[in-house]
């Protein structure tokens, strides 16, 4: 019944159902000992244009000439002081001509003192605002194994947001970090900085003033202090993508969880300010039992040779670097979401920005789905309502980039996060669990994908592998299409025990003609409750239905599977000589009547004054075009055999 509630207040409109439904859950969350506030993992983990360093970004030109094998950091860095210095060594494999040199990226606010290719000076030039080019001597051949190293330092171009190296106290403490998504690597060190290559494995030793700690990825090998000098060198041993590479340095206190995921054991190796600890501590347990829910969903955690694990930043929102999310906060969602993407966006990386939603629209709903295995199921409903009333808060919007040089773009919390989380939401209600999931695991375990890169067609095309579907047309529609669907429905009795259905659809953007779906439709009456699912194919469709009980009422999708918004419901019982809806109405109205006479309708203002519009007779009865009409109510005359009725028409 909650379910239905929510279903009914959300349809007082858009703005006011998501503003009473955020301020609902907000009271609710306050005094929830998980510290549940929904949508945080959508909405501190997207881009906000206030936290932008630069809100248009170029992406690095490709470097298909080399392949990173290894990468080896070995930096000074001290938090109180704006500035980075040290070396990276790079291993790779030559796979083409290498004469003209080697391309790498570095932002030019960072000085090349010198490189060294396989242990000799090479030269080198550092121009523009990122490239760095290296000459390679005797242009070695294909398949064999080399090696650059790039001494450099500098005060790197600081910002707060994604694409970012950041610098900020807490309690009065210095504090630095890194957040490289989506072109950032380049601003804090030299590197292939693309979607194309991960590095096979990485050793980050870094080196700050012994009070301070560095958090990264993988194992510690070794935190030890000498001469006042602290350092932590982490190592690696699993592809990683350059910008999941990551660093941060402060005074961290060190705690742990363990989690069982199939009854494996796992770290989970937390990093926190010390003032923050008491409270935090709490939060980052709640890791353990979503760690367990992604594993028997979908694979075992990805990295569970190493470990997983938080690192408090100064960002508002979370960061999922490779097996340790940096964290601004530790919210139940933001712990979730970031957790997902160790499967989503880690092991399997998108290949392209323009598929974002692989990332972003995965973490967000898996995050969901912690709702629907947790807390009873409790706030599985709700967390559907209000992504469904943010993607429809917009009338148009497509999943698919369509510009990758935008960051705000690249990270849609509307589109990339929600929409996107929505997209798989539905392809499980066309495709079923058990359909849904194999695909998932199989697409997880694809021998080409697993810990290198995938498009969106690699997801499709193990959803039509394991379902036997063509879902061509759904991702056309709901993937590179935009907008979504508004139905108007009307139960109609024929008979004792005997209805038809028919289904109407809208659609709120032009690049959509028509959304197929399976739309679900309950149906109540005395003695009976039933849902069943009707294959919406075309506009205006009919089925006739046979309940064994009479119907009084009919609900819209209770289960909130599909996109849509502003959906009208009618039920016309068979003592009900005619209807017309949606009523008010801009457009178009249609009129049901049995047996209605169309030669004998007409149309009629409140001075009774005869008003043509065009009209269609349709099996169903009249379809009306109002749109031309001036604001106002108006009346339809219409006889059938039978009877006569006078309907009321609102135009808005």
């Amino acid at each position: 019944m909650m379910t239905f509630r929510f279903l009914q207040l959300f349809e007082a409109g858009r703005l006011l159902r998501l503003i009473l439904f955020l301020s609902v859950m907000w009271g609710i969350s306050r005094n929830t000992e998980a510290q549940v506030l929904l949508g945080s993992g959508t909405e501190h983990c997207s881009h906000r244009n206030a936290e932008l360093k630069h809100n248009r970004l170029t992406p690095g030109p490709a470097a298909p000439e080399y392949d990173v094998t290894y990468l080896e950091f070995n930096l000074n860095i001290d938090p109180a002081v704006e500035y980075i210095s040290g070396s990276v060594l790079t291993l790779f494999e030559v796979k083409k001509d290498l004469s003209s040199g080697l391309k790498m990226q570095l932002s030019t606010s960072l000085t090349v003192d010198s490189v060294l290719f396989n242990g000799i000076p090479v030269t080198f030039s550092h121009t523009g605002e990122y490239n760095l080019h290296i000459a390679i001597p005797g242009n070695p051949p294909a398949g064999s194994l080399q090696n650059v190293q790039v001494f450099y330092q500098g005060k790197p171009v600081s910002g707060s947001g994604f694409g970012s190296i950041g610098w900020k106290e807490h309690n009065g403490v210095p504090a630095m970090w890194t957040l490289s998504e989506p072109y950032g690597c380049r601003d804090w060190w030299p590197g292939k900085n693309d979607l194309t290559d991960k590095a096979d494995s990485v050793d980050l030793i870094v080196h700050t003033p012994e009070q301070y700690r560095t958090a990264s990825n993988g194992l510690l090998l070794t935190d030890k202090v000498e001469g006042g000098i602290r350092t932590c060198h982490w190592k690696h041993r699993y592809p990683i993508v350059p910008y999941l590479i990551a660093i941060a340095v402060t005074n961290y206190e060190v705690y742990s969880d363990m989690a069982s995921p199939g009854g494996i054991p796992v770290e989970i190796l937390n990093y926190v300010y010390p003032e923050d600890k008491a409270d935090i501590a709490p939060r980052t347990a709640q890791a353990v039992p979503v760690m367990e829910i992604f594993s028997e969903l979908f694979t075992p955690y990805p990295f569970i040779s190493e470990k997983y694990g938080h690192a408090q930043f100064g960002w508002g929102g979370g960061m999922e670097h490779q097996t340790m999310s940096f964290m601004g906060r530790f919210d139940f969602e933001i712990i979730a979401h970031e957790l997902a993407h160790q499967w989503f966006g880690n092991m399997i990386t998108l290949n392209s920005w323009k598929d974002i939603w692989l990332n972003e629209g995965f973490a967000t709903y898996l995050a969901g789905m912690s709702y629907e295995h947790m807390f009873n199921g409790y706030y599985w409903p709700f967390w559907k309502s209000q992504n469904i009333a943010y993607v429809t808060s917009e009338p148009g919007g497509a999943v698919y980039v369509d510009d990758t040089t935008s960051v705000s773009r690249i990270f849609s919390a509307r589109l990339s996060y929600s929409k996107g989380a929505l997209l798989l939401h539905m392809l499980r209600w066309i495709c079923g669990d058990e359909v849904f999931f194999t695909a998932c695991r199989n697409y997880l375990n694809d021998p080409r994908l697993k810990y290198g890169f995938a498009g969106t067609h690699d997801l499709k095309a193990h959803l039509e592998s394991a379902s036997g579907k063509d879902l061509t047309e759904f991702f056309n529609d709901w993937y590179y299409g935009e907008g979504f669907p508004s139905y108007n429905i009307v139960c109609r009795q024929l008979a004792v025990g005997e209805y038809e259905m028919e289904i109407r659809q809208t659609q709120s953007h032009a690049s959509v003609s028509f959304f197929e779906m399976p739309v679900p439709l309950r149906f109540k009456g005395p003695g009976g409750d039933t849902t069943m699912v009707f294959d919406h194919t075309f506009n205006a469709q009919t089925f006739r239905i046979y309940p064994e009980f009479a119907i009084d009422s009919v609900f819209f999708d209770p289960l909130q599977w599909i996109v849509s918004a502003s959906n009208r419901v009618n039920l016309i019982k068979k003592e009900d000589a005619a209807t017309c809806y949606p009523n008010p109405s801009a457009e178009v109205v249609w009129i049901s009547m049995p047996d209605l006479l169309p030669e004998s309708f007409r149309l009629t203002d409140c001075s009774g004054r005869i008003v043509k519009v065009p009209l269609v007779v349709e099996a169903s009865g009249l379809k009306l075009s109002i749109a031309d009409l001036p604001s106002g109510l108006y009346f339809a005359k219409l006889r059938s055999p039978d009877t006569s009725r006078i309907l009321k028409i609102i135009r808005q």
